[in-house]
């Protein structure tokens, strides 16, 4: 009898395989998107299942829990509207150019993504999403404003994620009348400030 085996029981890695499960986890993440849209105050599982054309074991199989599922979805959207290839501004001085070309990304948003963050059940994802939000814009505070204080560098953080966030251009352009320059200024402005504050504080 002939045994066959792999050299060293090195794991077997399809490359097909892993294509097929990244459109179907992509297929489960647009489909909870659309489950979003509707305007329900909540997302279960099996809706997204049927949305998706998958079965309920197939979705748990991507994502272990609803919050898996539901924190997933932040870094789609961000991949899905090209978010995620914007260069982020190295300095202050091209912050206003970074801001503005977020703001057009945000702005360029379809009809899916802009239902789906006016969606109650959006709550429940956007407070998910906040940890990984946090973080990129203390990636973004540190390559902007390096060598600041933890603290004032975390408050310039948790400043640049509110005044990035899709309210913030909502607010800017539909209460305020501005445009997307006008926003971009005000972010740098009172991202300046707040960094002159910080360097005061540090004397």
């Amino acid at each position: 009898m002939t045994r066959i085996a792999n050299s060293v029981g090195r794991a077997y890695r399809s490359e097909l395989r892993a294509e097929q499960a990244g459109e179907t986890r992509a297929r489960i993440l647009d489909a909870t998107l659309r489950v979003i849209a509707r305007g329900i105050a909540s997302v279960s599982i099996p809706a997204v299942a049927r949305e998706a054309g998958v079965s309920v074991p197939t979705v748990y199989r991507h994502f272990g829990t609803k919050q898996e599922l539901l924190a997933a979805l932040y870094p789609h959207a961000v991949q899905r509207a090209g978010l995620a290839d914007l260069a982020p501004p190295r300095s202050v001085d091209e912050l206003r150019d970074g801001v503005r070309a977020y703001f057009d990304q945000v702005d360029s948003f379809d009809d899916l993504a802009r239902a789906a963050m006016a969606s109650p059940a959006s709550e429940e994802v956007r407070r998910l999403s906040i940890p990984d939000r946090l973080a990129l814009t203390r990636r973004l505070a540190d390559s902007i404003v390096p060598k600041l204080a933890d603290p004032d560098r975390d408050r310039i953080a948790r400043l640049l994620m509110v005044l990035l966030s899709s309210s913030a251009l909502r607010t800017w352009r539909d209460y305020l009348g501005s445009s997307v320059d006008q926003a971009a200024d005000d972010v740098e402005w009172i991202v300046r400030a707040a960094i002159a504050a910080a360097r005061r504080n540090e004397r």
